[in-house]
């Protein structure tokens, strides 16, 4: 009797987490229908005053490009800023995007909201991505032929929503009319990326396949790690090219030593240090 009790409890889990699996993709493309429309040209007018691009010191331009995503808060440019000055070091030009500043939101505002899943969820934000590449083609001194995306948090799940994307029946939530292919990515950077509901790449492959970078915080209080790393197992099976790096005891944000005093104790040096290596490393083995 207790074993046929314990095995319909299983089935139960079981049916329940599969209704869940069902429902997920359908209430997020129901949600995507009622996400108020614009066109490209407008996405790209909302963002363009609020855009900062860093280029090496060399005059080799045009420059293989990084666009850079922040977390959910919005950027926090101290920090931002030494991340771009990395990739600049390793010969790419780094353009940072602002996507809550132009909505305006403040810092708080965008943590009550954005942060809440309320609004602005990864399939939406995916469209700053179309428009921050086409944006980026109109400056001569960036390489839109070689282009690596890295994302914070919010940017990264933004950025893996993004990769599942074709520009046509796969398509940003609120960006209407024609939208170009997905283009070339010749590389992923991935930090702490939320990885659990409403996270398109557990339903959808990517449409292409660059080398990834992933970092995840084993300790982390904001996203859950244990789904990245079971998602990325099984991405790696597929075949896709995913370096994984887990810091089991570092925290969300453990590479920001700019936070505020009551949360600098999240910040992580000795694993900041080695995502540095580990992320020039990376750019060194990527072509030219």
């Amino acid at each position: 009797m207790r074993r046929g009790l314990v095995f319909a409890g299983i089935v139960a889990v079981v049916a329940a987490a599969l209704l869940v699996w069902r429902l997920e993709p359908i209430y997020l493309e129901r949600l995507a229908g009622k996400t108020q429309a614009e066109d490209l040209e407008a996405r790209k007018a909302l963002l363009s005053d609020a855009i900062e691009i860093h280029v090496p010191d060399a005059e080799d331009n045009p420059y293989p490009t990084v666009l850079m995503f922040h977390g959910c808060a919005g950027p926090r440019m101290t920090f931002q800023r030494q991340w771009a000055e990395v990739f600049n070091e390793a010969g790419y030009a780094a353009m940072i995007v602002d996507s809550t500043g132009p909505r305006g939101y403040s810092r708080q505002s965008a943590l009550d909201i954005v942060c809440a899943g309320k609004t602005l969820i990864g399939q939406e934000r995916a469209g700053d991505v179309f428009a921050a590449i086409e944006i980026a083609r109109e400056d001569p001194r960036l390489d839109t032929d070689r282009l690596i995306l890295a994302g914070w948090s919010h940017g990264a799940w933004t950025v893996m929503d993004f990769l599942t994307m074709d520009g046509e029946k796969r398509r940003p939530a609120g960006l209407s009319g024609d939208l170009p292919g997905q283009p070339r990515i010749d590389g992923t950077v991935l930090f702490y990326p939320h990885c659990g509901a409403g996270a398109l790449s557990k339903f959808r492959p990517w449409r292409q396949s660059p080398p990834a970078l992933a970092f995840v915080a084993g300790a982390d209080q904001i996203v859950e790690p244990e789904k990245c790393i079971a998602l990325f197992d099984r991405m790696r099976w597929a075949g896709l090219g995913i370096e994984v790096a887990i810091y089991p005891d570092a925290e969300h944000v453990f590479d920001d030593p700019f936070l505020e005093p009551e949360w600098i104790h999240w910040y992580s040096e000795k694993d900041h240090k080695d995502a540095e290596q580990r992320l020039r490393a990376f750019l060194d083995r990527l072509p030219d």
